[in-house]
């Protein structure tokens, strides 16, 4: 009898914790299917938090990283971009898209540097020259217009 009490138990802690594993489950897909529905609509912030519990929860997920980093993209938190599409690479370093979507970060943030750059070094700076040049050549695939000072003002 003790056994069979025993066997008892065992079977009803397991349908518990199966149970319990079922629940999870659904309850990740229904976050999934709400962040992904935000996410279609350009809702970012409600989809941001969403996407940061499923990162959480689910260890190999790199889909929801990618879309964290694109929300953070979006609005030109381009180091919080950066983080996030790193952490996806750390998960599967050959995510195409995460290091697309790095690489261009990477050349927005290069874009705001040297954009910067031209705007305060002044004319009569040795280098001047040089960085102008440069500044012109890498915002070029950028298309960015810059009012380009007289020499000599």
């Amino acid at each position: 009898m003790a056994r069979l009490t025993l066997m008892l138990f065992l079977i009803l802690n397991l349908v518990a914790c199966t149970q319990n594993s079922v629940k999870k489950i659904q309850t990740t897909l229904n976050t999934q299917v709400e962040a992904d529905n935000f996410y279609a609509q350009g809702d970012c912030e409600n989809a941001l938090p969403l996407y940061h519990t499923l990162s959480e929860a689910m260890s190999s997920d790199t889909q929801s990283l990618l879309r964290i980093g694109n929300c953070y993209a979006k609005v030109n938190d381009f180091s919080r971009a950066e983080q996030a599409y790193q952490q996806a690479l750390l998960r599967d370093n050959q995510f195409v898209k995460a290091w697309y979507n790095l690489a261009y970060v990477r050349a927005q943030i290069l874009a705001n540097t040297v954009s910067d750059m031209y705007k305060n070094v002044g004319p009569t700076s040795i280098e001047s020259q040089q960085i102008r040049d440069l500044t012109l050549e890498v915002l070029a695939p950028f298309k960015i217009e810059l009012d380009t000072p007289e020499h000599g003002e």
